[in-house]
């Protein structure tokens, strides 16, 4: 097989310097390509982020680069706009493949984990992801500030897909990686599913431990930008107009977090108030269950106990009230 690089005259500079950087890496010299993705994850702005997102020729990545490559360059390609392609589905077996071929970094799992939500983020391919890869979740890289999974990560469509797939530790996992001092929350509906989740997937006393981590994060994001908002009053003069704006930006993000903790607090406080009962069901069961030994162990009692010690137990029965066996 010819693995030539086909450089896309078309396409623009960053994009030619991809690709000549990915032919590189597969000739083993990854320093152009290495460079590039430091350069990436230094951009602090996300129109410099999409100047180097990888518009052209998404389905030649995973034959002309090396599996390292492809799967740090999976981020870069737009998967927003690949919905035009016939073949984009086929990408992620691809994918897939080339990430089982690579040893599990801590490189390779903020890539792995920012084209997963970059990708979840198109409803046209969401479907198609499988369900071992939402696992990469559990790895809770850093990720950019920058960067488009992060962005796209928190839309509600993909709250619910990750609230649906059942697995507290994956959405616990979720929730900590996308909540970040350079994320506000407020696309495609996800914080009012962020609110909702915090406050009917984690109440009980069986879940204080994934509540502690979730309050542990947003401590951490709210110093952050409280220290922020700190930094931006020593702003000079004649940028007052820009420190009003990032503080009441900042302020917006502030009540959010808070709003958040303040929910995980109510609930961690409804758990510790509430005393360890049987479920109804399962205390309807066990009464049942007591019922018919009941039955068996009233007629041997009967057979070989006196008249008087049967009307003494019946009196201390009687003595509790009627409900006492039944959970409200």
């Amino acid at each position: 097989m010819d693995h030539r690089c086909p450089l896309p005259w078309e396409s623009e500079p960053t994009n030619l310097l991809f690709w000549y950087a990915i032919h590189q890496e597969r000739h083993g010299d990854p320093i152009l390509f290495d460079a590039i993705l430091r350069l990436k994850k230094r951009l602090l702005d996300r129109w410099s982020w999409d100047r180097f997102t990888w518009h052209l020729g998404a389905s030649k990545m995973f034959i002309y680069a090396s599996p390292r490559a492809a799967v740090l360059a999976v981020p870069y390609i737009h998967w927003q706009r690949e919905t035009s392609d016939a073949d984009a589905e086929d990408l992620i077996p691809k994918w897939m493949e080339a990430i089982s071929e690579v040893s599990r970094t801590e490189e390779v799992a903020g890539s792995v984990v920012d084209a997963l939500l970059q990708i979840a983020a198109n409803r046209h391919l969401r479907p198609s992801i499988p369900a071992d890869l939402w696992l990469w979740l559990n790895e809770r890289p850093s990720l950019p500030p920058a960067c488009s999974g992060l962005s796209w990560g928190c839309d509600g469509e993909i709250v619910r897909a990750v609230r649906g797939l059942d697995d507290i530790g994956v959405l616990t996992s979720y929730l900590i990686l996308i909540w970040s001092e350079w994320e506000p929350l407020d696309y495609g509906g996800g914080f009012a599913e962020m609110r909702m989740s915090v406050r009917e997937d984690f109440k009980g006393t069986s879940m204080g431990c994934h509540r502690a981590e979730l309050i542990q994060r947003l401590d951490y994001i709210l110093d952050e930008l409280d220290r922020l908002s700190q930094d931006s009053e020593d702003r000079p003069e004649d940028e007052k107009l820009w420190h009003d704006k990032l503080g009441d930006y900042l302020e917006d993000m502030m009540d959010r977090y808070g709003e958040l903790k303040g929910i995980l607090q109510e609930v961690d406080q409804e758990a510790t108030e509430t005393p360890n009962r049987m479920p109804p069901a399962l205390s309807l069961s066990v009464l049942l269950t007591l019922m018919d030994l009941h039955r068996f162990s009233t007629h041997i009692y009967v057979r070989l106990a006196s008249p008087v010690s049967i009307n003494s137990h019946l009196e201390r029965l009687a003595r509790f009230p009627a409900n006492y066996f039944i959970h409200p």
